[in-house]
């Protein structure tokens, strides 16, 4: 399966600021990855997209309520 197709659930305009560049970032860099990395993990890398989004929106909530 294409890079492309295995990121669909990932929609640029879903996020804001750094975190659609982040995205932008990610969905440029599969393709990438996949290509050059014979150890590619797409498991891995999807989750860790998806473990550091959630961890960008915990930071943005927190300094919206003051917390940082």
């Amino acid at each position: 399966m294409s890079a492309k197709m295995e990121l669909r659930w990932l929609k640029e305009e879903d996020y804001q600021d750094a975190s659609q560049r982040f995205v932008q970032f990610c969905k440029e860099d599969v393709s990438q990855q996949m290509e050059s990395d014979i150890n590619f993990d797409y498991e891995v890398y999807e989750a860790s997209i998806r473990l550091i989004l959630e961890k960008m929106d915990q930071a943005e909530e927190q300094k919206k309520q003051g917390v940082r």
